[in-house]
């Protein structure tokens, strides 16, 4: 290896280090959180004389945050629990003292858990593409569950919904909900 080769990998290396840092850092301090954001907002315009318009404003923008805090909070839950159950099925496969046969079958969970895991993330992005604000998916048996941030759904994005989720799963048994 020459000079210049080294002089290159030292410079990636240095930057991966920095990139790393800079995403704790970013990600300890909860710039993720969307709540910061409204906290912020909320305490500058306390100082500001109170009328109707900006109390129905408020109102709101509370109706607005408690979606927001509901499908943020939904979807924390499910990855948790996702990553759980990966993380179970991963000691399972990785013990030396588990026998081939529990080794395998945590290995066909792991996969079936994968494939389900893509399968609802791309009937959001579809669901999204579609035009709604938000929306989350979850895939339990032989039920699709879809929660869809809108005021109210029409006839023809339920039937819309339903061919994304038919198509991308299989499953004809899916449950569409709205959150305001």
């Amino acid at each position: 290896m020459n000079r210049k080769q080294f002089g290159i990998i030292f410079t990636l290396m240095a930057l991966i280090v920095c990139v790393g840092v800079l995403a704790a850092k970013l990600n300890k301090t909860g710039y993720t959180d969307p709540t910061d954001l409204s906290e912020v907002l909320s305490q500058g315009s306390t100082d500001e004389k109170k009328t109707p318009e900006k109390d129905t404003e408020k109102e709101k923008d509370k109706e607005t945050l408690g979606a927001q805090d509901y499908f943020y909070s939904l979807r924390g839950e499910k990855e948790q629990k996702d990553a759980a159950t990966m993380q179970q099925l991963n000691t399972i496969i990785a013990d030396a003292n588990t026998s081939q046969a529990q080794k395998d079958v945590a290995t066909n969970q792991l996969t079936e858990k994968t494939m389900i895991r893509d399968k609802e993330n791309r009937i959001v992005l579809n669901v999204k593409n579609k035009g709604f604000e938000d929306a989350i998916c979850s895939i339990d048996g032989n039920k699709v569950r879809i929660v869809v941030k809108a005021e109210e759904l029409s006839e023809a994005d339920n039937a819309s919904i339903q061919e994304i989720a038919e198509n991308v799963s299989s499953i004809s048994d899916v449950i569409i909900e709205v959150k305001k």
